[in-house]
């Protein structure tokens, strides 16, 4: 009963500080997360808005370059040789060779839908048009007068190189607006014979369906909503295609940017660019200046139908992105389920997991390193195994042949010691391994490679030497530290050393031969009475 009734107490004891514990580290945990929830909540707008805005700047960049490309096309029709010649001679091969030009960039571009040269007295001269696949010349009984038009008007009005550009709005046809919707900007610019006068315009009818799909493409990759809008608020550019071109159609008339989102609209107004979040998301903005465009790489241009005096004026286009706040929602709802979630494991979780997984990495990192050593190590005397002695030979020999340098191989085997072996022990033995290892190391430059190869059998890889003398002086140098007493535990050894060397490229140039040759050597330093080194290119001793 009694030890019934302090199992009980521990139980309640433990229960009570374990909750007294829950709630300080509760507490304190509640505090992270919240301090944590707000600070990734507002590294994700920032995020956002910078994501939003470099899309914004390279939407802006696609319409500069697209810009460009017409403003180019347009100069280099007005000043081609063949609308001079034209100009000049009125005939009909010349004709000919101009509706060629118009017919091969309108197919090339596929960005036209009509290209024309009107004369100064408004008459339509060469006219292509362009349904998409196919580019045809217009008959001369079909060419028209548009002397009365607004963009022949404006195109007139320029000087040299002077560019009118239209407002962007809906291609109509004898008052009607054209089914299915074309998109369209007039670009013009007056063209002047070799004498330098005025005989008339090069019109280009931009798709400018193009525009909105670069737009558009750009966008891709953003989580908010694309737009176009004119200057004043319709969609020229919506998701919602039902929503376009209000101001172009009067069953739409109703349906505008500055309607539906009126208090956007207005923070808009006055600025050329800026970012707000209201209660209808994040809005980022940009106004553009198609006039600009123009006159930032030509001269004057304009594109009222009516132009007006003054600034205000001015005709721009406001790009405008939004993102919807079911999306900014959604990651914030996304984020305390996370964050629930790791609260309530941190307990679990953080303790227990990190101390078993230090002690399994820790393992492991001990477990692979003992394997790389037995793998690559002689277990006596820690130097470089067979294994690595060849991996780092083909090493030296890929470093000698790349560069133009020479490397060698020695060759050593022990004199004297089984007799060692056999007076002092197999102990005093592997002691005196241990002892030749390190005198072969003190004996060696540091980017040399030192390594047993087995029993009494050792060798040297000299990394870059001057030639057959670097090597016979590495050798000798052995050979001499080898011939030193060696002091044991057991008492003291004398041995020697037979040394063979073999130079790359002198005596050869793959790995094999070069062993080969340097082993042959270390065998005659044997047969001269052992203690020797001898280079596979030194002459046979006489006698």
């Amino acid at each position: 009963m009694n030890m019934k009734t302090d199992s009980e107490r521990v139980t309640r004891k433990a229960m009570t500080l374990f909750f007294v514990l829950f709630l300080i580290f509760g507490s304190v945990l509640g505090g992270l997360v919240a301090v944590f929830y707000r600070s990734e909540i507002d590294s994700f707008l920032h995020d956002v808005e910078i994501k939003e805005w470099g899309l914004m700047e390279l939407q802006g960049l696609a319409l500069e370059n697209e810009f460009d490309h017409v403003t180019a096309d347009l100069l280099f029709l007005s000043n081609q040789n063949e609308l001079d010649d034209f100009l000049m001679s009125n005939s009909f091969a010349d004709r000919v060779k101009v509706q060629k030009e118009f017919i091969d960039l309108a197919r090339i571009k596929g960005v036209y839908d009509q290209i024309r040269f009107i004369d100064a007295s408004g008459m339509e001269r060469v006219r292509v048009n362009f349904d998409g696949d196919m580019a045809g010349v217009v008959s001369l009984e079909s060419l028209q007068n548009k002397s009365d038009r607004y963009y022949f008007k404006n195109a007139m009005d320029m000087g040299k190189s002077g560019i009118s550009v239209s407002p962007l709005d809906l291609n109509v046809e004898s008052g009607v607006v054209e089914q299915p919707y074309k998109p369209m900007i007039r670009f013009g610019t007056p063209v002047f014979d070799s004498l330098g006068k005025k005989q008339g315009v090069v019109i280009l009818n931009y798709l400018a369906r193009n525009l909105l799909d670069k737009i558009e493409s750009v966008s891709r990759t953003s989580n908010g909503e694309p737009m176009l809008l004119n200057q004043n608020g319709y969609w020229m550019l919506c998701q919602d295609k039902e929503l376009e071109w209000g101001f172009m159609l009067s069953e739409r008339v109703s349906a505008s940017f500055a309607r539906m989102f009126t208090q956007e609209w207005e923070r808009m107004q006055g600025q050329d660019e800026g970012q707000f979040q209201t209660g209808n998301g994040l809005f980022s903005f940009r106004r553009i200046y198609p006039l600009r465009e123009v006159m930032g790489r030509h001269t004057v241009a304009q594109a009222l139908t009516e132009p007006k005096k003054g600034p205000e004026a001015e005709y721009f286009w406001v790009l405008v992105s939004r993102i919807a706040p079911k999306m900014l929602k959604a990651h914030r709802n996304s984020l305390i389920g996370q964050l629930f979630l790791f609260g309530a494991a941190l307990f679990l979780m953080v303790s227990l997991g990190a101390w078993a997984l230090a002690v399994a990495v820790t393992r492991r990192r001990l477990y692979q390193a003992r394997l790389v050593k037995m793998a690559l190590y002689d277990p006596l005397t820690s130097l470089p195994n067979r294994k690595l002695f060849f991996d780092r030979l083909e090493i030296s020999l890929n470093h000698a042949s790349r560069y133009g340098r020479k490397m060698g191989v020695l060759y050593i085997d022990l004199d004297g010691f089984k007799q060692v072996n056999d007076t002092l022990g197999h102990q005093a033995g592997d002691a005196l391994l241990i002892r030749v290892g390190e005198i072969l190391q003190a004996s060696s430059r540091k980017s040399d490679t030192v390594a047993r190869l087995g029993g009494d059998e050792f060798a040297v890889i000299l990394f870059e030497i001057d030639g057959i003398e670097g090597a016979r002086r590495a050798g000798q140098k052995i050979v001499e530290s080898l011939g030193e007493p060696i002091a044991l535990p057991s008492g003291t050894a004398h041995i020697g050393g037979s040394v063979g060397g073999a130079v790359y490229p002198d005596h050869a140039e793959d790995s094999d031969e070069l062993l080969k040759r340097a082993d042959s050597a270390m065998y005659r330093a044997k047969a001269r009475g052992k203690n020797n080194c001898v280079i596979c290119s030194d002459p046979p001793e006489e006698g």
